[in-house]
């Protein structure tokens, strides 16, 4: 009779990750039993690095978000190249190892070089854009520069404090500058609260910050504050997963709410893409003020904030036409529109139909402009860009470019070569302001944030740049230097298409189109009217 040996059953993988765990689990209660000071040790530790480390460690996360995909490609690269090599041909493994290698160090960054163009291409093909045949007319326009209105409000302080960066704003029907007043030293920045903000129109020559102008508050948290105080500090943590490693704080608000009350207001950038990783407009988180000892406790253990979506933006009234997409995105709309003659257009040595955000040299304030235009069916802030030719020593107004600063809403775009418009760009303004009069102590002074201003004058919709003369003042060691604008500060127009300079009185802004039409009567003599 023939002999039957028994089987042995194999281990199935369930079975083996069964024991796994299961001898996992009694050696961390043995060690437990063991070591329970350091076990406890290490709890602690992890405590600390779940409420007050991770929004320290949110950069890292980030970086490992956009630099995932072309690591993930060149790992895999060498891993085939590796077995090539064993496997089937030296030669061919070595080619394919170079290759992932040159691949991994050429898109590494998302910043620069190929991923940068691909992203850039990118955006600009997919993004909701539309070209514009009418330029818009402007409202609301701010007298004072941003930089000048920290400065003459840190003037203003009286007390040991901060005044936040300012932002500009619709506070209601008026569009203001908004900014808190924060604890300026270390201890109050950590255990402090900001319990002032200012609002000043920034339609006025003069700018009041006393008491009128100043509210009560109560914000356990705040863009100047440290550790877990910090508005973006708090913010990260209320990320879940998802957001910690796609979503990041950027600019830091304070905006009216409905009901008439103060809330910090975040705007988020969220990365988009994993192979080409682009900016964009993340929503905001709203971050109330305190009622109770109980609500800042809880602020400082599991953060702070009410996220708002992009596409819930418009259904909040307080929030509709404000001044909200960070700077970061709307700057890389703004680039995207190298790509406007088409995927070769920013190759290096072709650049044809090529186009620059300008640089403004020793303007504290460059591009975007936040300015308010009515575009007849609907009138709001937009980020504004001046866009000019690829060469530096060309300086005509190729496009000018219109985000909207809410995130509600395609971008616009005009574009000035089509309709062969020769008008002056922005990087060509402060020199055409210096010449205009040579006697000014331009040592002392300078011409700063150029702003679009478009009127309606005989029958034309003309362009001019709105510039502010402003007073150098050194800086404490720390800030750096500074400028201000006096209490009736300088403001010049400039004819973008005659090149034409006219100083107005600042005092007067709705006398100012009067002025243009004395100034100039002269020079606009003989052109055709145009509606």
């Amino acid at each position: 009779m023939k002999q039957v040996l028994p089987t042995i059953p194999e281990t199935s993988f369930a079975s083996k990750c069964y024991w796994l765990g299961k001898h996992t689990w009694n050696g961390l209660k043995r060690f437990v039993r063991e070591h329970i000071v350091l076990f406890t040790s290490l709890v602690i530790i992890a405590i600390v690095l779940l409420f007050i480390s991770r929004p320290y460690l949110q950069h890292l996360a980030i970086t490992i978000r956009l630099y995932s995909a072309p690591l993930f490609f060149g790992a895999l690269g060498v891993i085939l190249a590796n077995w090539l090599w064993l496997k089937l041909n030296r030669l061919v493994g070595l080619l394919i190892g170079v290759i992932s290698i040159v691949f991994t160090v050429t898109f590494f960054s998302p910043f620069e070089g190929p991923r940068q163009y691909l992203a850039l291409w990118w955006q600009y093909t997919f993004d909701d854009h539309v070209t514009i045949d009418t330029l818009p007319l402007t409202e609301h326009e701010r007298i004072h520069p941003r930089s000048a209105v920290h400065t003459l409000a840190q003037e203003g302080i009286t007390e040991v404090q901060e005044v936040s960066d300012p932002s500009f704003v619709r506070d209601g029907d008026s569009y203001n500058w908004t900014m808190a007043i924060e604890p300026a030293f270390l201890v109050p920045r950590l255990t402090g609260t900001v319990n002032e903000v200012m609002s000043v129109p920034a339609d006025r020559p003069a700018l009041n910050f006393s008491g009128e102008n100043r509210d009560s508050v109560v914000f356990s948290t705040g863009e100047g504050m440290i550790g877990p105080r910090n508005s973006q500090f708090a913010t990260i943590k209320r990320f879940g997963l998802w957001r910690y490693f796609n979503y990041e704080p950027a600019n830091v608000r304070y905006i009216r709410d409905d009901a008439g009350a103060w809330a910090q207001v975040i705007s988020l950038i969220r990365w988009k893409g994993w192979f080409l990783p682009r900016p964009t407009f993340g929503g905001v988180m709203i971050i109330r003020q305190n009622e109770n000892a109980a609500d800042g406790l809880k602020t400082f253990l599991t953060g702070a904030g009410e996220w708002i979506s992009p596409k819930e933006i418009a259904d909040v009234p307080y929030l509709r036409g404000q001044n909200l997409i960070p700077k970061q995105v709307s700057t890389f709309v703004a680039e995207s529109f190298r790509f406007t003659r088409g995927f070769f257009a920013p190759m290096p040595g072709y650049h044809l139909g090529d186009i620059r955000v300008p640089n403004l040299p020793g303007d504290q304030n460059d591009q975007p402009f936040t300015c308010f235009f009515d575009f007849g069916d609907h009138a709001k802030l937009y980020h504004y860009f001046a866009l000019e030719p690829f060469q530096a020593d060309k300086q005509g107004l190729n496009t000018s470019l219109f985000v909207p600063a809410d995130g509600v809403g395609p971008t616009l775009a005009y574009r000035h070569y089509d309709r062969e418009e020769a008008l002056t760009g922005v990087s060509a303004v402060v020199a055409k302001v210096m010449e205009s009069r040579k006697n000014y102590d331009w040592s002392q002074n300078s011409a700063a944030e150029q702003r679009p201003v478009i009127r309606d004058i005989n029958g034309k919709r003309r362009f001019f740049w709105l510039t502010t003369v402003v007073t150098h003042k050194e800086g404490d060691g720390t800030s750096g230097s500074q400028f201000i604008a006096g209490a009736e500060p300088d403001i010049t127009l400039t004819d973008a298409n005659y090149n034409t300079v006219v100083w107005v009185n600042a005092r007067k802004p709705d006398g100012w189109t009067d002025e243009l039409k004395e100034e100039l009567s002269t020079v606009w003599d003989g052109e055709s009217s145009q509606p």
